[in-house]
């Protein structure tokens, strides 16, 4: 009976070590809403067509990738092509503390990552991600948006 609690204490111990990653990446519940906060104000700029503002509360990753001019002209495009925006469902999100993608030099620091399924007036569906990262000032701000 002893060998057997010893494998069944091994055995959680090793699926502590498998699943305890994913379950340490869930954000507390300020970042989740100071986060939401923040991709929501965002979208909403871009839904109302204030490119030049939305440009205002991303992040310097994107300021440095994208002058203004650069950010208002590709959001115009991208968005006439889609049309108005219908309808928007957040199906998933993702919270790291390491960054987004080691390939394209964004720095380390803590990010939001949501996912959206949406509907426009010319594309019936399209998936948008909006990723945001945690400054040193404490504040979320966009770090990337994508429409796809």
């Amino acid at each position: 009976m002893r060998k057997y609690r010893v494998h069944i204490f091994l055995l959680l111990i090793a699926l502590g070590i498998i699943f305890y990653p994913s379950f340490s990446r869930k954000p507390d519940q300020q970042r989740l809403e100071a986060s939401t906060v923040a991709a929501t104000h965002f979208l909403e700029l871009v839904d109302s067509g204030q490119y030049e503002q939305s440009w205002e509360v991303c992040g310097d990753y994107v300021k440095n990738e994208f002058s203004k001019q650069e950010w208002v002209k590709q959001l115009s495009a991208v968005r006439s092509v889609a049309g108005k925006l219908l309808e928007r469902k957040q199906n998933n999100y993702i919270y790291t503390k390491d960054s987004v993608e080691a390939k394209a030099n964004i720095p380390e620091g803590e990010y939001m990552v949501y996912f959206f399924d949406s509907k426009f007036q010319n594309k019936d569906h399209l998936s948008e991600t909006t990723t945001l990262m945690l400054g040193k000032d404490n504040t979320w701000r966009v770090a990337g948006y994508f429409i796809e």
